[in-house]
């Protein structure tokens, strides 16, 4: 009849004459007698460029037998059994049946912004926009209700807001009801002339009518006032008078708006009460509560795990459980019984939607708008996933009725953008994807509903069903870990949100068997004492190994990507050579390929040697590998003394055989070296020339320049005159004989030419006050004749004048000009100087410099002079916990790769100490240098690096 049941009929009888006697003869057929094809639900799809029905999978094509309306379509709705559809286009509002599209009713309604069908499909509700004009002071009835057999107006009503627009129907169509004014109005047998029965309340702000047939219940919300709490009311039609006759009441204080489901069954209600803000501060969405009510009276808060809003509340279609999405993100999930015991909880995860299939037997945790689209599909009765695919930026998510597929899709105006819809089978595969052409935009899509039944219950498939189109199920991925941790066992690693896993919540889901209080309570006791005497056992320290060797953290770059790709290609050879090393030890044996592998051992260590050589030419020849060096320390705990082993990996001894040799360092040549006047400042070594900062850069020494602005003392970048040498650099300055002490200018001495050097400065700058005094009176008056005679002009010249003349007096007498104004003539050049004060206080130059000869002044010396012979360029690390940044360059093209910590032969170090400055080197990528001088003049060399813990 309808064009979705098709039936063959075997029969020994005479074939009934009429198609009633048919219907009812193949219903009353065994079930073995009847052969059901299985129907497919179609998809309506509203967008831009018209209107058209899809069939569903596994074609995913056009409904032949509907011609797509090209005009952009305001609304569309199918009927509640699937059978009617109906649309307004702009023009008219056209209702046509689903199976062949023929045309049922045409309603001559453009102005329709949206339409409902009542339950049997006997009545059409629409509804427009409410506005009032000139004829009409008072507007028209914008809510309709038409016969859609007849195709008469049954009754035109006032429904001035979109909240609650459509009255509600019970199933069997026998009561109706719609909210006017603060009251509940109930109808019979779609008779919208008599009001049949009425619930009047004090404010009823929201209702919700039950699902099924009779005996029909309604509930209602009515918000709290001066102090009165908010409250929600179970009812059973037609009992509606008063509290008394309440099935249910649940009231609560904390409620600005409260959501309102009813299961399947029509058993109970699920209500979400939401404030608009939270007081406590806690929650950017405000504060929500969930509250069970029962026909048979039982009320319930539904206690939920983790603090934060309620994003979702869904009912089960068995009608016995529901799923809550919660919490703060990562969000969790658990599914409910009716007596609010938690039953399964999903753990936590991006998620913010629950949607249970049509069957129940499949539910999908999602989450869509500001989530990534994940989708998490779980097998309900087995509680176990499915799968996992994944629809970014998909803003609509529904079932297909057969409970095998789902749409996701991306609509206007809630995204502009990818604007497009995708069919899913639920183990993830996608059957069939639409995008709109550029220009357009997709409105809505979908799906037509059925009866209940018409879909039995599949297995569940854990298999991705076969598509074109693939799976979007994400692979597996794993935190980052830097490539020189790559090589160590993967360790836990510390997330901002710790991921909590599903678990059965049922009680003996794990096996145990349910205890009572008590013997839980005792339980617990018996495991903290056998945890206190596992604690109290002293762990046998693990066995001293030698950390594997890694060159990748803090390893410095070579500044061409070829090489260091070269570099990293080569360890990883040799790391895979090691690997099958190890296997060959323990009894495997290899294949022709892999014994190849191990034999070019040697030549990949030589490449790798002559390419790490390349990075330090000046370095070559003078770096020894020595051996490696484990520290094992232990840390104290706040409680206990955990044996915990600390890895340096690997501490190698650099030994630096040669001497500092003055004939290969780039600053020492046989030509007399350029003087550079020193300022001492408190012993602190300054200098001032431009001349002499450009010697000692030419000769690696950086100091650090210490000159700012007056009005700017902390620019940063703009450092100018004078430059701070470290006290090493004026030492190898001393020895070099390169630098002189300027003497000091004594300010206080009395000099007769000071003085009148002075005198003469302050006799300038008071002429120049008092001339620049003149030049702003003048400024002023100027200013001042210029406004007022363009605001007067015309007539009152004279009155003008006199005001004007007053005016420029009264200035006279009361005008000032500032000191902090006054301007101040620099000098850029010297005429008639032959020096300038810092060449003639050059010319007094004193050569002796007396520097700090203690052993620490001395061992640092020692390191900077032979780490500047070799080339390298140093700075002060006092930020970095050491003596000295090594530069392999200019500090200002290269970084430090090296900090260096100066240390006599026979001084005794804390290990903390040791400890700290090797994670801090580790943290800013730097090598640590244990450097020592040594009796024969050389340096030996340390260097730490920081592995982990063990």
């Amino acid at each position: 009849n309808n064009g979705r049941l098709f039936a063959d009929v075997a029969l020994s009888d005479p074939p009934p004459q009429d198609l009633t006697h048919f219907r009812e003869t193949a219903l009353l057929l065994p079930a073995a007698h009847v052969n059901m094809a299985p129907p497919i639900p179609l998809l309506a799809v509203r967008a831009s460029d018209g209107t058209c029905l899809l069939g569903g999978p596994p074609t995913c094509e056009e409904h032949s037998a509907f011609k797509r309306d090209s005009r952009p379509s305001r609304c569309f709705t199918f009927s509640r059994d699937g059978t009617l559809f109906g649309w307004c286009n702009g023009h008219n509002v056209t209702v046509v049946k689903s199976s062949d599209g023929s045309i049922v009713s045409t309603f001559d309604l453009p102005k329709t912004s949206l339409l409902d069908f009542s339950p049997l499909s006997s009545v059409l509700v629409t509804w427009q926009l409410y506005s009032k004009t000139q004829d009409s002071p008072q507007g028209e009835p914008n809510l309709q209700l038409w016969d859609l057999q007849s195709g008469q107006l049954l009754k035109a009503l006032y429904q001035k807001k979109v909240d609650s627009w459509c009255p509600s129907w019970s199933d069997d169509e026998k009561i109706s009801v719609r909210s006017v004014n603060n009251e509940l109005h109930f109808y019979e047998n779609n008779d919208f002339n008599t009001i049949a029965n009425k619930l009047h309340m004090q404010k009823v702000s929201d209702f919700v009518l039950s699902p099924g047939g009779q005996p029909s219940k309604v509930v209602v919300y009515v918000p709290g006032s001066k102090g009165a709490p908010s409250f929600v009311r179970l009812y059973q039609y037609p009992v509606l008078g008063g509290a008394t006759a309440a099935l249910a009441n649940k009231s609560f204080f904390k409620a600005d708006k409260v959501t309102m489901q009813w299961n399947k069954k029509a058993s109970a209600v699920l209500v979400t009460a939401s404030t608009e803000v939270d007081k406590t501060g806690a929650s950017y969405y405000g504060e929500q509560t969930l509250h069970y009510l029962a026909v048979n009276g039982e009320t319930a808060l539904v206690q939920l795990q983790k603090g934060g809003p309620i994003y979702d509340v869904t009912w089960s279609p068995n009608s016995t459980e529901f799923c809550v999405v919660y919490g703060f993100m990562p969000a969790k999930a658990t599914v409910f019984n009716l007596k609010c015991d938690p039953v399964f909880d999903f753990g936590t995860g991006p998620r913010n939607a629950a949607y249970y299939s049509p069957q129940g037997h499949i539910l999908v945790l999602a989450g869509f708008g500001n989530l990534r689209g994940q989708m998490e599909v779980w097998d309900v009765k087995k509680y176990k996933q499915v799968s996992k695919p994944q629809a970014p930026d998909a803003t609509h998510f529904s079932w297909c009725p057969d409970g095998e597929h789902v749409v996701t899709a991306t609509c206007s105006p809630r995204l502009r953008v990818s604007n497009g819809y995708k069919i899913w089978h639920y183990t993830g595969s996608v059957l069939h994807k639409w995008d709109v052409t550029p220009g357009s935009e997709l409105w809505e899509v979908r799906w037509q509903p059925f009866p209940a039944g018409s879909f039995p219950e599949r297995a569940i498939k854990y298999q991705a069903a076969p598509s074109e189109l693939g799976t979007t199920q994400a692979a597996p991925t794993q935190a980052y870990r830097p490539p020189a941790l790559r090589h160590l066992p993967a360790t836990p690693s510390t997330k901002l949100h710790e991921e909590e896993p599903p678990q059965n919540m049922r009680p003996g889901a794990s096996g145990e068997k349910s205890l009572s209080k008590a013997a839980l309570k005792n339980q617990r006791k018996r495991e903290a004492k056998k945890a206190a005497k596992q604690e109290a056992k002293p762990e046998p320290a693990p066995p001293s190994e030698p950390a594997p060797v890694n060159n990748n953290q803090s390893e410095p770059s070579s500044g061409d990507p070829e090489t260091d790709k070269k570099i990293k290609n080569l360890k990883k050879k040799l790391k895979a050579i090691e690997e099958l090393k190890e296997q060959q030890a323990s009894g495997k044996v290899l294949q022709k390929n892999q014994l190849e592998k191990v034999q070019k051992e040697d030549q990949l260590l030589k490449e790798l040697e002559e390419l790490q050589i390349g990075l330090f030419p000046h370095l070559a020849g003078r770096l020894k590998r020595g051996r490696e060096v484990v520290l094992r320390v232990f840390y104290w705990d706040n409680i206990l003394f955990n044996c915990s082993s600390l890895i340096f990996c690997p501490p190698q001894i650099l030994v630096m055989d040669d001497p500092p040799c003055r004939e290969e360092s780039p600053d020492c040549n046989s030509s007399s070296p350029h003087v550079v006047g020193v300022s001492l400042c408190d012993s602190a070594p300054l200098l001032w020339r431009v001349e002499d900062l450009r010697s000692v850069r030419s000769q690696g020494l950086v100091g650090a320049l210490l000159g700012s602005l007056p009005r700017t003392p902390r620019q940063n970048g703009r450092l100018g005159r004078p430059l701070l040498l470290l006290p090493e650099e004026e030492r190898l300055l001393t020895e070099r004989l390169a630098a002189a002490v300027l003497p000091a200018s004594d300010q206080d001495r009395g000099d007769e030419e000071v003085r009148q050097q002075v005198e003469q400065h302050e006799e300038d700058q008071q002429r120049s006050y008092e001339e620049q005094s003149v030049l702003a009176l003048e400024d002023r008056k100027s200013a001042l004749l210029r406004a007022m005679t363009s605001s007067h002009s015309g007539s009152g010249a004279e009155a003008t004048d006199e005001a004007l003349q007053g005016r420029l007096e009264a200035l006279d007498r009361s005008f000032t000009f500032p000191r902090s104004a006054l301007a101040v003539q620099l000098s850029t050049a010297r005429a008639g100087l032959s020096h300038c004060p810092e060449a003639r206080a050059f010319l007094q130059a004193d050569w002796l410099m007396s520097g700090k000869n203690d052993l620490r002044s001395n061992t640092r010396y020692q390191v900077f002079r032979d780490l500047r012979g070799r080339g390298f360029y140093l700075t002060s690390a006092g930020k970095f916990g050491g003596d000295f940044l090594v530069y392999p360059g200019d500090p200002l093209r290269f970084h430090a790769h090296f900090i260096a910590v100066c240390l006599s032969l026979d001084e005794s170090v804390c290990l903390l100490d040791i400890l700290a400055v090797a994670r801090l080197g580790s943290n800013v990528k730097k090598t640590v240098l244990l450097c020592s001088p040594g009796p024969d003049g050389g340096v030996l060399y340390t260097s730490l690096q920081w592995s982990g813990m063990v």
